[in-house]
């Protein structure tokens, strides 16, 4: 998946220099958002996937996450069951990409990098098993299918509970799964395929808006634009991301277009109000910069 679909990056990184002395030989991952060290080696060549569900224990270290968000609601020392994939929040993120490197009886240290979403976090990781995950490639397009309408459904269910990180992983997988079978569409799905898809671009867009991505919000607004040009909402979320990227023409034409489709849309209106505060402000201290040239 683009950057576009699933969303920024970490803010911060691990550099050589954060590793500490008392790691043995730790191991980056190599989008720099955590590393490990190994305490107990696993076995076996098999690793989980998404939709395993792995036998872990637990331990957070003082100072870590707190111990009622998502997964790290089972950091109490006692053995537990997760499904990989399954959790809506950053700290899931973590254990889902950390589990991914493990071996079965692995016990890890990890130390996660702070982002924009999350503070940073140090926990003890220990896999006992786990049931085989399926990749993508593995799977017809029904499952695809019914896997992508679940995690829209379950993306609408966290964005109205304020959970926009959360609804921005449910969507951008809902996408991935999609994407996946373009080519693989049967004729009578095809218009609800369309359909579904222009819709979880739209709703990724207004999960980026809340989390300050405006870039990704406008590109997934063009994206769900492509297939329906006339969507209000993908016209009226790309005019609110163009006005945060100081992008106020593109942000203006948008906006004229909503309220020639929808003349009574308050939203709409208030915008572009907005916009043109924005605009008297911006060549207000154009024009002070430009006298200050013939001083």
């Amino acid at each position: 998946m683009s950057k576009h679909e699933a969303g920024d990056r970490a803010d911060s990184q691990f550099e050589m220099s954060d590793l500490c002395p008392d790691d043995p030989s730790p191991w980056v991952s190599p989008d720099g958002t955590f590393m490990k060290t190994v305490l107990v080696q696993g076995t076996g060549v098999e690793k989980p996937k998404e939709g395993s569900l792995c036998h872990v224990h637990l331990d957070l270290e003082a100072g870590g996450a707190p111990a009622g968000e998502g997964a790290f609601r089972c950091a109490t020392g006692e053995w537990t069951e997760l499904t990989l994939g399954e959790g809506d929040v950053p700290w899931d993120a973590v254990l889902d990409q950390c589990l991914e490197t493990m071996l079965d009886g692995e016990v890890c240290r990890v130390r996660a990098c702070p982002t924009r979403y999350s503070p940073g976090c140090a926990f003890t990781l220990g896999l006992a098993g786990f049931t085989p995950g399926r990749d993508s490639w593995e799977m017809t397009f029904e499952e695809k299918w019914s896997l992508a309408l679940r995690d829209k459904e379950r993306g609408t269910q966290s964005f109205r509970q304020g959970n926009a990180w959360g609804a921005a992983r449910r969507y951008g997988r809902a996408l991935r799964l999609l994407v996946s079978v373009a080519t693989a569409v049967p004729p009578e799905v095809g218009e609800e395929y369309g359909r579904t898809k222009m819709a979880l671009h739209a709703n990724l867009a207004a999960c980026q808006l809340r989390l300050g991505q405006h870039e990704n919000a406008a590109h997934n607004c063009d994206k769900a634009l492509e297939r329906e040009p006339c969507a209000v909402k993908a016209l009226y979320r790309r005019a609110v991301a163009h006005a945060a990227l100081n992008e106020l023409e593109k942000a203006g034409v948008d906006l004229q277009e909503v309220l020639r489709l929808e003349p009574g849309n308050a939203a709409a209106r208030r915008e572009l109000r907005r916009l043109a505060e924005k605009a008297r402000e911006r060549d207000t201290e154009m024009a002070k910069k430009m006298r200050k040239l013939f001083v």
